[in-house]
């Protein structure tokens, strides 16, 4: 028999750039997807907690820190009815509620915290600590407190600097007293105020001042900026962190931290809009809204 070469290809792929487009939109959505449901379910495990306790009256009292959950083979979660008070004393559901209450209510968990596994570890795994194995499977303390308020949705994407090409340099200010050098894009405001963007020393300059006005007034009143000096391999690296003191201790608290990332010239933009930032003039008078003379 003579092999004979194909007249065509056996099928017709996308354009590379097109399908390679189309692969990171599917798998980053699908990693948002898993971590939304995480976040979902480890909610849902904690109510499901609440109404084992109270018998599915929300606004009933009830004791519980922490429930255990233990691997299956598959990744999985699920609960083995074993719950700790928040005086840290190890309970049953058992012994608290009854056999039958006890049983319907694990086997109704169950299908909740099946989706709590390997598909969404990033999300229940820092609320979880690790526990003495159960007949040779991983086990956890599920957080009760820290999973009742995880946010529903994932943190929105962050929005991408924009070009330094858009940029302009001008003076801004946020109370009256203090002015600094920024770079501005003068399309990128709200109600007048401008996102400015500093150089590292600059931003050294706003930390010291916000510390020392959080020292004399209050944490709660100011915003603390901190720049963190480390080498890594002989190379030096500065972490820009502002604390929102005001967010600790509420239901705000996951975001009383945010890390700060650098644009491509090496410039962070502290206090965004929230902080009011406006620009000054040539003869340091606020503008509000920002207009150059060059735009």
């Amino acid at each position: 028999m003579t092999d004979q070469p194909p007249t065509r290809p056996a099928y017709r792929l996308p354009d590379s750039s097109a399908l390679g487009a189309a692969t990171d939109k599917a798998l980053n959505n699908a990693e948002r997807a898993h971590e939304q449901l995480g976040r979902v379910m480890a909610v849902v495990t904690a109510a499901a907690v609440r109404d084992i306790l109270t018998g599915c009256k929300p606004d009933a009292p009830f004791d519980a820190a922490a429930v255990e959950l233990v691997e299956d083979a598959d990744g999985s979660l699920f609960p083995n009815g074993r719950y700790w008070t928040m005086a840290g004393d190890e309970r049953t559901f058992t012994e608290t509620v009854g056999l039958t209450e006890a049983g319907n209510g694990i086997h109704d968990m169950s299908g909740w915290t099946a989706y709590l596994n390997d598909n969404t570890r990033d999300v229940w795994g820092p609320l979880c600590t690790k526990l003495t194995d159960r007949d040779g499977r991983p086990a956890y303390a599920l957080d009760l407190a820290q999973a009742a308020t995880l946010p529903l949705d994932p943190p929105a994407p962050a929005t991408p600097a924009r070009p330094a090409s858009a940029m302009v340099d001008v003076m801004v200010c946020a109370n009256d007293r203090d002015r600094y050098s920024a770079k501005v894009d003068p399309a990128d405001q709200r109600d007048g105020h401008v996102r400015p963007w500093f150089d590292l020393g600059t931003v050294r300059r706003i930390a010291s001042v916000s510390q020392a006005e959080a020292a004399e007034h209050g944490h709660g009143s100011f915003d603390t900026v901190h720049v963190l000096d480390g080498t890594v391999d002989r190379t030096a690296h500065a972490v820009v962190l502002v604390i929102c003191w005001m967010y600790l201790g509420g239901e705000r608290h996951e975001r009383a931290t945010e890390i700060l990332q650098p644009n491509e010239d090496g410039r962070y933009a502290v206090g965004g809009h929230d902080w009011c930032w406006y620009a000054l003039d040539g003869d340091l008078n606020p503008q509000i809204p920002f207009q150059p003379a060059a735009v």
